[in-house]
């Protein structure tokens, strides 16, 4: 109960750790989605600063190159204005006004410049103007000063270039002069750069001043102006970036701007010669670089805003992924709370209530329950009943119990206690509150134990009374086919001989007589040998269609005596060769045909029989009265009878349809039946098909040159007839009364009516079931054919389009006279002598009136010692004796006889056919054993087979 409070507790901990779970999940996706939008964050700052450097380069190259061109002329003005130099110029007039000379101040003395070096400025005015004129790089200057220190004029080298505020200009000239010299004197001299901004501060006019010495000595000022415009410095104009150039006091002197007005705040970082970064306000992102050599400064910034509109549509799409993942996780904790952990705790506090009603059932259990630690057998939980079982074993039986649980050797053992009682304990094994246990059910089957004793009592007298009963029927068997042997042999024998019509009549009543009484023995047997398992099944291969020809032709008699028509249609695909059990498909077949007579008052029989699907489908259909479905239910049941026919000759037994079925089960088939009543039945059998053939006909070639012209009423019968005949490769045509113009008189016309007299044909066959026997011809041209051996129609067809016809009158079997079948003697069996030995003098007498009739050389012996003596004295062929004989029996002279070396045929009769005794005759050395009665036909055949003949 702890644990399973405890589970509880750890489900609620559980729970809420999964939600924590859920938060941390989310957060991890906030923080990966942070630092993404970090990262892309700095790329685009890296890009930026990228494009901030590309920008700088171009201002320092243009910084550069104004310093560079300076320089030349720097190198140039000196090298003009030494003394060497000035020796070799041409001296040119003082009125020269080529030069334009221009004081900067009231103290300034041009004079003195114009004398001191008039004819070397010259030659350097000259010298740079070629310069100017081949050079493209110099075009870019605006004007070229030269300043004298001594005399504060200045002279300028561009006179043709208009100068935009000359007091201005002379004024920012000569401050700049002062503080190039002021810093000579503090030995700090520099180049000077500095801006003169235009109107809209976006550009402006770049100053550069450098001091020329010659000899050592600081004589002038040389010094450039050029054009300066920020657009210039930016290489994308896609960015709002602003572009600001400083003085050496990091004060703006020019600023440019793309699509913005922004301007950031200057951050004062003296020392450090380059910075990126952000301004004061945070507002901009800033890059600040000196432009070496000059003491100007650049700064390039873009606003932040624009930062934050390019990351806009990532922000969002971030902010509005979490929000998603926070829904579906939120959605997800609480659909797996619901699915999950409310289910589970649900599941908890059924399994408390669970183990509380468990333990109330063990406790209340009307058996022993206990559980077992497998490991050392310890009882963990039990209830009263299984103490008190406990209590009535053993210690050993205990500890042979534990053994057996231990070692899961067995899943069950039975233990008688001291007190006489039977225990079963029956165990499985499984786990309880984490440990391998046992679960063991203690039974007392005391009272199932004595109760299964009197039934193993009860069914041994049930199979003594079983062996009883088929002893009693086999011996009831023995003793009744004794005396009918008597009276079946001996009808054969006087039917042999000659008699008058009526006496042959009685004769064979009185033989009909006998075979019923034979057969509702044989199926007495049958059915006994069935519920014994005796009855074997004997497969070998067999015609089917014989069998049912063979079945036929015994119950055509009672077709035509009974006024009935019998069809028979067989499919041209049913195999010529089966393997079955051939004396037992004629058993049933015979039985099903002979109900579908018996219980046939008007009307007829059709037999069909097909092959689908590797099966065998016979099927009998009558024109009957039916069967009601009350009685369908019982039809297969042993002796059961539909109902008492008074005025019927015969009544059977019963078994008949019992029989049938137990037969179609040992042949691996079934049977089945429709009936409606007082419309008729149908019974089916089905057989697998084992060992098929198919044995090749030969066709004539005739049978394409005339057309059959089917004329039937019956339906089935045309439908039948015409697959029939197409398989057999005949030109088969259909008659329709509106194709009367069709027919020229050549075909052979078949019918199942009689024939019209002003009919034209090559020849007529007619279908009767009137009609029995061989197909007739009782006129020119006009056959009369039976309906049960419609398969056989192709060779009437062939014989008549071959003209080989021969005229055969027809035969009817109800005026047939009756004719008995005589069994002449052989000359040849005299030399064979045979030794008949039997107890019972009418079978004694009957086999040697049998055997002698047949042309056998006899002698008798009323026992076996009899026999023994005979034989000693006398030489025999063959000995055919009786198995059941007093003083010595037919097995005992057989055993005795082959233990002496005996090696000829003997041959046994017994009137038990039950297959142990057959079985019984071939163990102790008989070579054969018939059953009574034996006819005469199977009585010659058996002996023949073994004598010398």
């Amino acid at each position: 109960m702890r644990y399973l409070s405890s589970f509880r507790t750890s489900l609620k901990i559980s729970r809420y750790l999964f939600r924590v779970l859920g938060f941390m999940l989310w957060a991890l996706g906030a923080l990966l989605t942070s630092f993404y939008i970090t990262n892309l964050f700095n790329a685009l700052k890296s890009d930026i600063r990228q494009e901030y450097n590309t920008n700088y380069d171009i201002a320092f190259s243009h910084i550069r190159h104004i310093a560079n061109i300076l320089r030349d002329f720097q190198f140039m003005a000196e090298k003009h204005l030494s003394q060497e130099n000035d020796k070799k110029q041409t001296i040119v007039p003082h009125n020269n006004d080529i030069l334009s000379y221009i004081p900067l101040n009231e103290n300034s003395d041009c004079e003195l410049l114009r004398k001191t070096s008039n004819t070397n400025l010259y030659s350097l005015d000259q010298l740079i103007a070629f310069w100017r004129g081949n050079i493209a790089a110099i075009r870019s200057v605006n004007q070229a000063f030269f300043i004298g220190v001594q005399s504060k004029c200045m002279v300028s080298f561009f006179p043709h270039h208009n100068i935009t505020e000359p007091e201005a200009l002379k004024k920012m000239i000569d401050e700049n002069t002062r503080r190039l010299i002021s810093m000579r004197k503090q030995n700090n001299e520099r180049t000077l750069f500095w801006i003169q901004p235009n109107p809209k501060a976006d550009g402006g006019n770049l100053y550069v001043f450098s001091p020329i010495y010659i000899n050592g000595h600081m004589t002038g000022i040389i010094g450039i102006e050029k054009s300066i415009r920020l657009d210039s410095f930016l290489q994308r104009r896609d960015w709002p970036i602003t572009v600001m150039m400083l003085n050496e006091s990091n004060q703006p002197e020019l600023q440019f701007s793309i699509k913005t007005n922004n301007r950031p705040r200057v951050i004062n970082l003296n020392s450090q010669s380059m910075y990126f970064g952000y301004d004061e306000n945070f507002t901009s992102l800033v890059l600040m670089r000196n432009l070496s050599p000059s003491s100007l400064r650049v700064i390039y910034s873009i606003p932040l805003k624009h930062i934050y509109d390019e990351l806009k549509a990532s922000v969002i799409n971030s902010i509005i992924l979490n929000i998603i993942s926070a829904i579906a996780i939120i959605f997800f904790v609480w659909l797996f709370e619901r699915k999950m952990f409310s289910p589970a705790e649900e599941n908890a506090i059924r399994l408390e209530e669970h183990e509380q009603f468990n333990h109330k059932i063990v406790a209340s259990a009307p058996v022993g329950i206990s559980i077992l630690r497998v490991s050392d057998g310890i009882n963990i939980l039990s209830n009263e009943l299984a103490h008190n079982y406990t209590r009535m074993l053993t210690y050993e039986d205990q500890k042979r119990i534990v053994d057996i649980i231990c070692d899961k050797t067995s899943s069950y053992i039975d233990v008688v206690t001291s007190n006489n009682n039977h225990l079963q304990i029956s165990f499985v094994h499984s786990r309880y509150r984490n440990e391998e246990v046992a679960i063991c059910v203690l039974i007392d089957v005391s009272t199932r134990v004595k109760m299964e004793k009197s039934l193993q009592e009860v069914a041994s007298a049930a199979e003594q009374a079983n062996q009883a009963k088929s002893m009693f029927l086999a011996t009831v068997s023995h003793e009744l086919r004794t005396p009918l042997y008597g009276i079946i042999g001996n009808l054969e024998l006087i039917q042999s001989h000659t008699l008058p019509s009526k006496s042959a009549r009685l004769l064979a009543t009185m033989n009909n007589s006998s075979l019923l009484l034979l057969k509702i023995i044989s199926d007495i047997l049958d059915f006994s040998k069935i519920e014994s398992n005796q009855l074997k099944i004997a497969p070998q291969n067999f015609s089917c269609k014989e069998i049912l020809s063979h079945v036929i032709s015994n119950y055509l008699p009672l077709v035509v005596k009974k006024g009935l028509g019998l069809y028979c249609y067989i499919e041209p695909d049913v195999p010529d060769i089966i393997r079955s059990d051939p004396v037992r498909l004629q058993q049933i077949i015979s039985n099903l045909l002979n109900n579908a007579i018996k219980f046939t008052g008007s009307g007829c029989v059709v037999i069909e029989v097909c092959s689908r699907h590797d099966y065998l489908y016979i099927s009998i259909k009558d024109t009957g009265p039916g069967i009601d479905d009350k009685l369908q239910l019982q039809l297969f049941e042993p002796f059961f009878q539909i109902s008492a026919n008074k005025e019927s000759a015969s009544q059977g037994t019963g078994l008949g349809l019992a029989i049938c079925e137990k037969l179609i089960n040992l042949m691996d088939g079934d049977i089945e039946f429709v009936s409606q009543k007082y419309v008729g039945s149908i019974f089916s059998i089905r057989l697998p098909l084992y060992s098929a053939k198919y044995h090749a006909k030969p066709l004539s070639n005739r049978r394409t040159q005339k057309r059959i012209l089917l004329e039937i009423c019956n339906e089935f019968m045309e439908k039948y007839l015409q697959n029939f005949l197409i398989q057999n490769h005949f030109q088969v045509v259909l008659y329709n009364e509106n194709d009367e113009n069709n027919i020229d008189g050549t075909e052979i016309r078949i019918s199942d009516q009689a024939c019209k007299a002003n009919i034209s044909a090559y020849s007529f066959i007619e279908i009767s079931e009137k009609h029995t026997g061989p197909p007739a011809q009782i006129r020119e041209n006009y056959w009369l054919h039976n309906t049960y051996e419609l398969s056989e129609l192709d060779s009437l067809l062939d014989n008549l389009m071959t003209e080989q016809t021969l005229f055969l009158p027809a035969v009817s079997l109800s005026t047939a006279p009756i004719t008995t079948k005589t069994i002449k003697a052989d000359i040849r069996l005299n030399t064979i002598k045979v030794l008949v030995v039997d107890d019972h003098p009418i079978n004694q007498n009957l086999l040697v009136d049998q055997l002698n009739s047949i042309g056998f050389n006899t002698s008798m012996a009323n026992d076996g010692i009899d026999a023994i003596e005979y034989l000693n004295n006398n030489p025999i062929d063959i000995i055919l004796t009786d198995v059941n004989m007093p003083n010595m029996d037919g097995y005992e002279l057989s055993q005795y006889l082959r233990d002496k070396g005996y090696t000829k045929p003997i041959i046994g009769i017994t009137a038990n056919a039950l297959a142990a005794e057959k079985q019984r005759c071939t163990n102790v050395g008989m070579n054969d054993c018939l059953s009574k009665p034996v006819s005469l036909a199977i009585l010659k055949e058996t002996l023949i087979k073994y004598s010398d003949i």
